[in-house]
Protein backbone atom coordinates (compact mmCIF):
# COMPACT_ATOMS: atom_id res chain seq x y z
CA UNK A 1 0.00 0.00 0.00
CA UNK A 2 2.81 2.41 0.88
CA UNK A 3 4.60 1.59 -2.37
CA UNK A 4 1.45 2.31 -4.39
CA UNK A 5 0.98 5.65 -2.62
CA UNK A 6 4.57 6.72 -3.35
CA UNK A 7 4.25 5.69 -7.01
CA UNK A 8 0.99 7.64 -7.26
CA UNK A 9 2.59 10.80 -5.88
CA UNK A 10 5.62 10.58 -8.18
CA UNK A 11 3.47 9.86 -11.25
CA UNK A 12 1.18 12.74 -10.30
CA UNK A 13 4.17 15.06 -10.23
CA UNK A 14 5.33 13.77 -13.60
CA UNK A 15 2.05 14.12 -15.47
CA UNK A 16 0.76 17.37 -13.97
CA UNK A 17 1.14 20.14 -16.52
CA UNK A 18 2.52 23.50 -15.55
CA UNK A 19 -0.09 26.22 -15.24
CA UNK A 20 0.50 28.94 -17.80
CA UNK A 21 1.20 31.78 -15.40
CA UNK A 22 2.30 29.93 -12.24
CA UNK A 23 5.27 31.19 -10.23
CA UNK A 24 8.23 28.97 -9.43
CA UNK A 25 8.72 30.23 -5.87
CA UNK A 26 9.24 28.59 -2.53
CA UNK A 27 5.87 29.84 -1.33
CA UNK A 28 3.06 30.82 -3.71
CA UNK A 29 2.28 33.93 -1.66
CA UNK A 30 4.82 35.94 -3.66
CA UNK A 31 2.19 36.18 -6.37
CA UNK A 32 -0.19 37.98 -4.00
CA UNK A 33 2.00 40.73 -2.59
CA UNK A 34 0.25 44.11 -2.80
CA UNK A 35 1.67 45.99 -5.78
CA UNK A 36 0.36 48.61 -8.17
CA UNK A 37 -1.86 47.49 -11.06
CA UNK A 38 0.71 48.63 -13.63
CA UNK A 39 3.47 46.64 -11.91
CA UNK A 40 1.32 43.51 -11.76
CA UNK A 41 0.51 43.87 -15.44
CA UNK A 42 4.20 44.19 -16.37
CA UNK A 43 5.13 41.08 -14.37
CA UNK A 44 2.14 39.18 -15.76
CA UNK A 45 3.13 40.02 -19.33
CA UNK A 46 6.73 39.02 -18.66
CA UNK A 47 5.66 35.64 -17.25
CA UNK A 48 3.24 35.09 -20.12
CA UNK A 49 6.03 35.69 -22.63
CA UNK A 50 8.43 33.43 -20.74
CA UNK A 51 5.92 30.58 -20.52
CA UNK A 52 5.24 30.90 -24.22
CA UNK A 53 8.89 30.74 -25.28
CA UNK A 54 10.16 28.30 -22.61
CA UNK A 55 7.07 26.24 -21.85
CA UNK A 56 8.75 22.82 -22.09
CA UNK A 57 11.81 23.84 -20.03
CA UNK A 58 9.66 25.35 -17.28
CA UNK A 59 7.42 22.29 -17.16
CA UNK A 60 10.43 20.00 -16.68
CA UNK A 61 11.89 22.38 -14.09
CA UNK A 62 8.67 22.49 -12.06
CA UNK A 63 8.23 18.72 -12.16
CA UNK A 64 11.83 18.24 -11.06
CA UNK A 65 11.45 20.74 -8.22
CA UNK A 66 8.31 19.01 -6.89
CA UNK A 67 9.85 15.53 -7.07
CA UNK A 68 13.16 16.55 -5.48
CA UNK A 69 11.38 18.52 -2.74
CA UNK A 70 9.26 15.49 -1.87
CA UNK A 71 12.35 13.27 -1.68
CA UNK A 72 14.22 15.85 0.45
CA UNK A 73 11.28 16.10 2.84
CA UNK A 74 11.07 12.32 3.28
CA UNK A 75 14.82 11.98 3.79
CA UNK A 76 14.84 14.88 6.27
CA UNK A 77 12.32 13.03 8.42
CA UNK A 78 14.40 9.82 8.43
CA UNK A 79 17.78 11.50 8.98
CA UNK A 80 16.65 13.75 11.83
CA UNK A 81 14.82 10.94 13.60
CA UNK A 82 18.16 9.12 13.42
CA UNK A 83 19.96 12.13 14.93
CA UNK A 84 17.48 12.28 17.81
CA UNK A 85 17.79 8.55 18.46
CA UNK A 86 21.59 8.77 18.50
CA UNK A 87 21.47 11.82 20.80
CA UNK A 88 19.37 9.89 23.32
CA UNK A 89 22.09 7.23 23.50
CA UNK A 90 24.85 9.74 24.35
CA UNK A 91 26.44 9.23 27.75
CA UNK A 92 26.11 12.91 28.70
CA UNK A 93 23.95 15.70 27.31
CA UNK A 94 25.79 19.00 27.40
CA UNK A 95 24.99 22.46 26.11
CA UNK A 96 25.95 21.77 22.47
CA UNK A 97 23.89 18.55 22.46
CA UNK A 98 20.83 20.55 23.59
CA UNK A 99 21.22 22.86 20.60
CA UNK A 100 21.88 19.95 18.22
CA UNK A 101 18.81 18.06 19.41
CA UNK A 102 16.68 21.20 19.03
CA UNK A 103 18.14 21.72 15.56
CA UNK A 104 17.19 18.14 14.66
CA UNK A 105 13.63 18.73 15.89
CA UNK A 106 13.37 21.86 13.72
CA UNK A 107 14.73 20.05 10.67
CA UNK A 108 12.35 17.15 11.34
CA UNK A 109 9.42 19.60 11.35
CA UNK A 110 10.71 21.14 8.11
CA UNK A 111 10.81 17.69 6.53
CA UNK A 112 7.26 16.88 7.64
CA UNK A 113 5.86 20.26 6.53
CA UNK A 114 7.71 20.14 3.20
CA UNK A 115 6.37 16.68 2.41
CA UNK A 116 2.89 17.72 3.47
CA UNK A 117 2.90 20.78 1.21
CA UNK A 118 4.04 18.70 -1.78
CA UNK A 119 1.31 16.14 -1.15
CA UNK A 120 -1.27 18.91 -0.66
CA UNK A 121 -0.88 20.16 -4.21
CA UNK A 122 -1.37 16.64 -5.55
CA UNK A 123 -4.40 15.55 -3.51
CA UNK A 124 -6.25 18.89 -3.21
CA UNK A 125 -8.78 18.05 -5.93
CA UNK A 126 -9.34 14.40 -4.99
CA UNK A 127 -12.58 15.10 -3.10
CA UNK A 128 -14.55 17.81 -1.41
CA UNK A 129 -13.56 16.56 2.04
CA UNK A 130 -9.86 16.79 1.17
CA UNK A 131 -10.31 20.31 -0.23
CA UNK A 132 -12.12 21.39 2.93
CA UNK A 133 -9.38 19.91 5.11
CA UNK A 134 -6.70 21.71 3.07
CA UNK A 135 -8.61 24.98 3.38
CA UNK A 136 -8.14 24.98 7.15
CA UNK A 137 -4.67 23.43 7.35
CA UNK A 138 -2.58 24.43 4.32
CA UNK A 139 -1.50 27.95 5.30
CA UNK A 140 -1.03 27.12 9.01
CA UNK A 141 1.33 24.34 7.83
CA UNK A 142 3.20 26.89 5.67
CA UNK A 143 3.49 29.15 8.72
CA UNK A 144 4.78 26.25 10.82
CA UNK A 145 7.32 25.46 8.08
CA UNK A 146 8.60 29.05 8.16
CA UNK A 147 8.65 29.01 11.98
CA UNK A 148 10.76 25.83 11.98
CA UNK A 149 13.18 27.39 9.47
CA UNK A 150 13.55 30.54 11.59
CA UNK A 151 14.08 28.43 14.72
CA UNK A 152 16.74 26.33 12.98
CA UNK A 153 18.64 29.44 11.89
CA UNK A 154 18.54 31.04 15.35
CA UNK A 155 19.47 27.80 17.15
CA UNK A 156 22.42 27.27 14.80
CA UNK A 157 23.44 30.85 15.63
CA UNK A 158 23.16 30.14 19.36
CA UNK A 159 25.32 27.02 18.96
CA UNK A 160 27.94 29.00 17.05
CA UNK A 161 28.07 31.77 19.67
CA UNK A 162 28.10 29.26 22.53
CA UNK A 163 31.10 27.33 21.16
CA UNK A 164 32.91 30.59 20.45
CA UNK A 165 32.45 31.77 24.04
CA UNK A 166 33.39 28.34 25.41
CA UNK A 167 36.63 28.49 23.44
CA UNK A 168 37.57 32.04 24.39
CA UNK A 169 36.32 31.99 28.01
CA UNK A 170 36.72 28.37 29.16
CA UNK A 171 36.52 29.22 32.88
CA UNK A 172 33.64 31.72 32.91
CA UNK A 173 31.43 29.97 30.34
CA UNK A 174 30.38 26.99 32.56
CA UNK A 175 29.62 29.40 35.41
CA UNK A 176 27.40 31.70 33.34
CA UNK A 177 25.64 29.16 31.10
CA UNK A 178 24.10 25.72 31.66
CA UNK A 179 22.01 23.10 29.88
CA UNK A 180 18.90 24.38 31.68
CA UNK A 181 19.44 27.91 30.36
CA UNK A 182 20.09 26.48 26.90
CA UNK A 183 16.75 24.63 27.01
CA UNK A 184 14.97 27.82 28.10
CA UNK A 185 16.60 29.73 25.23
CA UNK A 186 15.57 27.06 22.72
CA UNK A 187 11.98 27.23 24.00
CA UNK A 188 11.87 31.03 23.72
CA UNK A 189 13.28 30.86 20.19
CA UNK A 190 10.59 28.35 19.24
CA UNK A 191 7.79 30.54 20.62
CA UNK A 192 9.14 33.66 18.89
CA UNK A 193 9.50 31.82 15.57
CA UNK A 194 5.98 30.40 15.85
CA UNK A 195 4.54 33.88 16.39
CA UNK A 196 6.41 35.20 13.34
CA UNK A 197 5.46 32.21 11.17
CA UNK A 198 1.76 32.57 11.90
CA UNK A 199 1.63 35.73 9.80
CA UNK A 200 1.22 33.45 6.77
CA UNK A 201 -2.28 32.11 7.63
CA UNK A 202 -3.17 35.66 8.64
CA UNK A 203 -2.16 37.02 5.21
CA UNK A 204 -3.23 34.16 2.91
CA UNK A 205 -6.10 31.74 2.45
CA UNK A 206 -7.22 29.05 0.03
CA UNK A 207 -9.00 30.46 -3.03
CA UNK A 208 -12.35 28.82 -3.78
CA UNK A 209 -13.18 31.06 -6.73
CA UNK A 210 -10.07 30.22 -8.78
CA UNK A 211 -9.46 26.44 -8.77
CA UNK A 212 -6.19 25.96 -10.69
CA UNK A 213 -6.43 22.27 -11.56
CA UNK A 214 -3.32 22.32 -13.73
CA UNK A 215 -0.77 23.33 -11.10
CA UNK A 216 0.95 21.51 -8.26
CA UNK A 217 0.30 24.46 -5.94
CA UNK A 218 -2.84 24.86 -3.88
CA UNK A 219 -4.81 27.89 -5.25
CA UNK A 220 -4.48 30.76 -2.79
CA UNK A 221 -5.32 34.43 -2.43
CA UNK A 222 -4.57 37.26 -0.03
CA UNK A 223 -6.79 37.96 2.96
CA UNK A 224 -7.95 41.47 3.88
CA UNK A 225 -4.97 41.77 6.21
CA UNK A 226 -2.66 40.41 3.53
CA UNK A 227 -3.68 43.22 1.19
CA UNK A 228 -2.28 45.75 3.63
CA UNK A 229 1.06 46.67 2.05
CA UNK A 230 2.67 47.92 5.27
CA UNK A 231 1.77 44.79 7.23
CA UNK A 232 3.04 42.46 4.49
CA UNK A 233 6.31 44.36 4.17
CA UNK A 234 6.82 44.37 7.94
CA UNK A 235 6.28 40.59 8.08
CA UNK A 236 8.77 39.99 5.29
CA UNK A 237 11.39 42.24 6.87
CA UNK A 238 11.04 40.53 10.26
CA UNK A 239 11.31 37.08 8.66
CA UNK A 240 14.36 38.11 6.64
CA UNK A 241 16.09 39.54 9.71
CA UNK A 242 15.43 36.52 11.94
CA UNK A 243 15.93 33.82 9.32
CA UNK A 244 18.88 35.19 7.34
CA UNK A 245 20.33 38.61 8.22
CA UNK A 246 20.92 38.22 11.97
CA UNK A 247 22.15 34.58 11.79
CA UNK A 248 24.52 35.32 8.90
CA UNK A 249 26.03 38.41 10.55
CA UNK A 250 26.33 36.86 14.02
CA UNK A 251 27.74 33.56 12.74
CA UNK A 252 30.23 35.40 10.55
CA UNK A 253 31.51 37.35 13.56
CA UNK A 254 31.52 34.43 16.00
CA UNK A 255 33.21 32.00 13.63
CA UNK A 256 35.82 34.56 12.60
CA UNK A 257 36.61 34.98 16.29
CA UNK A 258 36.62 31.19 16.73
CA UNK A 259 39.04 30.62 13.84
CA UNK A 260 41.32 33.35 15.17
CA UNK A 261 41.29 31.72 18.62
CA UNK A 262 42.02 28.29 17.11
CA UNK A 263 44.96 29.69 15.17
CA UNK A 264 46.30 31.38 18.30
CA UNK A 265 45.83 28.18 20.31
CA UNK A 266 47.68 26.11 17.70
CA UNK A 267 50.66 28.45 17.85
CA UNK A 268 50.62 28.23 21.63
CA UNK A 269 50.48 24.41 21.57
CA UNK A 270 53.43 24.18 19.21
CA UNK A 271 55.52 26.07 21.76
CA UNK A 272 54.63 23.58 24.54
CA UNK A 273 56.22 20.24 25.23
CA UNK A 274 54.23 17.12 24.30
CA UNK A 275 53.11 16.26 27.85
CA UNK A 276 51.78 19.74 28.62
CA UNK A 277 50.05 20.00 25.24
CA UNK A 278 48.21 16.70 25.75
CA UNK A 279 46.74 17.95 29.04
CA UNK A 280 45.11 21.01 27.46
CA UNK A 281 41.36 20.41 27.13
CA UNK A 282 39.70 21.07 23.81
CA UNK A 283 36.21 22.49 23.39
CA UNK A 284 33.66 19.82 22.52
CA UNK A 285 31.68 19.91 19.25
CA UNK A 286 33.78 22.79 17.91
CA UNK A 287 34.53 21.09 14.59
CA UNK A 288 30.89 20.08 14.16
CA UNK A 289 29.78 23.66 14.82
CA UNK A 290 32.12 25.00 12.15
CA UNK A 291 30.84 22.37 9.72
CA UNK A 292 27.21 23.28 10.42
CA UNK A 293 27.96 26.97 9.89
CA UNK A 294 29.68 26.32 6.55
CA UNK A 295 26.71 24.22 5.38
CA UNK A 296 24.32 26.94 6.57
CA UNK A 297 26.08 29.58 4.48
CA UNK A 298 26.20 27.39 1.37
CA UNK A 299 22.51 26.46 1.53
CA UNK A 300 20.94 29.69 2.81
CA UNK A 301 22.77 32.50 1.00
CA UNK A 302 21.03 31.96 -2.40
CA UNK A 303 17.59 32.13 -0.76
CA UNK A 304 18.64 35.20 1.22
CA UNK A 305 19.76 36.85 -2.02
CA UNK A 306 16.38 36.08 -3.60
CA UNK A 307 14.45 37.60 -0.70
CA UNK A 308 16.77 40.60 -0.65
CA UNK A 309 16.08 41.10 -4.34
CA UNK A 310 12.37 41.12 -3.55
CA UNK A 311 12.74 43.74 -0.82
CA UNK A 312 15.01 46.03 -2.84
CA UNK A 313 13.89 45.53 -6.44
CA UNK A 314 10.39 44.12 -5.76
CA UNK A 315 11.16 40.97 -7.81
CA UNK A 316 11.86 43.12 -10.86
CA UNK A 317 14.14 40.35 -12.18
CA UNK A 318 11.36 37.75 -12.24
CA UNK A 319 10.09 36.45 -15.54
CA UNK A 320 13.37 35.30 -17.10
CA UNK A 321 14.35 31.64 -17.44
CA UNK A 322 17.77 32.11 -15.82
CA UNK A 323 16.33 33.82 -12.74
CA UNK A 324 13.56 31.21 -12.37
CA UNK A 325 16.22 28.48 -12.42
CA UNK A 326 18.04 30.39 -9.67
CA UNK A 327 14.80 30.59 -7.66
CA UNK A 328 14.22 26.84 -7.91
CA UNK A 329 17.85 26.09 -7.01
CA UNK A 330 17.71 28.40 -3.97
CA UNK A 331 14.49 26.73 -2.78
CA UNK A 332 15.99 23.25 -3.07
CA UNK A 333 19.24 24.28 -1.36
CA UNK A 334 17.30 25.77 1.55
CA UNK A 335 15.34 22.56 2.03
CA UNK A 336 18.50 20.45 1.66
CA UNK A 337 19.91 22.15 4.76
CA UNK A 338 17.52 20.03 6.85
CA UNK A 339 19.11 16.84 5.46
CA UNK A 340 22.88 17.43 5.44
CA UNK A 341 23.41 17.76 9.21
CA UNK A 342 23.48 14.00 9.69
CA UNK A 343 26.38 13.76 7.22
CA UNK A 344 28.24 16.51 9.09
CA UNK A 345 27.84 14.61 12.36
CA UNK A 346 28.95 11.32 10.78
CA UNK A 347 32.00 12.93 9.20
CA UNK A 348 33.19 15.03 12.14
CA UNK A 349 32.04 13.26 15.34
CA UNK A 350 33.53 9.88 16.24
CA UNK A 351 31.08 9.49 19.16
CA UNK A 352 28.07 10.12 16.93
CA UNK A 353 29.48 7.77 14.30
CA UNK A 354 30.02 5.00 16.87
CA UNK A 355 26.49 5.28 18.29
CA UNK A 356 25.03 5.49 14.80
CA UNK A 357 26.58 2.20 13.71
CA UNK A 358 25.66 0.60 17.05
CA UNK A 359 22.01 1.42 16.35
CA UNK A 360 22.27 -0.04 12.83
CA UNK A 361 23.85 -3.24 14.16
CA UNK A 362 21.18 -3.60 16.84
CA UNK A 363 18.43 -3.13 14.24
CA UNK A 364 20.01 -5.80 12.03
CA UNK A 365 20.31 -8.10 15.03
CA UNK A 366 16.61 -7.74 15.81
CA UNK A 367 15.69 -8.41 12.18
CA UNK A 368 17.81 -11.57 12.05
CA UNK A 369 16.32 -12.83 15.33
CA UNK A 370 12.81 -12.26 13.98
CA UNK A 371 13.69 -14.17 10.80
CA UNK A 372 15.00 -17.10 12.84
CA UNK A 373 11.89 -17.16 15.04
CA UNK A 374 9.63 -17.09 11.98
Amino acid sequence: MKTRLILYLLLSIHFLRLEAVSHTTDFPENAFEPQTDSYRQVVRNRFRLMHTTHKHELQIMKQTESAVTLVIGAFAVVSNLTILKVTIKLQSIGIPQVYMAALAVCDLCIGVMTSWRCVSGLVYFLSGEVSTFMTYTYWPVVGADVAASISASLIATALSVDRCLALNFPMKHPELWSTRKAKVLVTLVGVLSFVVGMNYPMRHKISKSNPLRTTTQVPSEATALGRQADFSKACKYVEFLLRFAIPIMVMTASNSWTLFAINRSDRFRREMDIETSSNVKTVKCLTITLGLVVIFFLTQLPKAAFLLDGMIFFYDHRGTLAFEIFVVASNLLTKANSVVNVFVYLALSSEFRRNFFDIIRSCKGRESSLDVSN
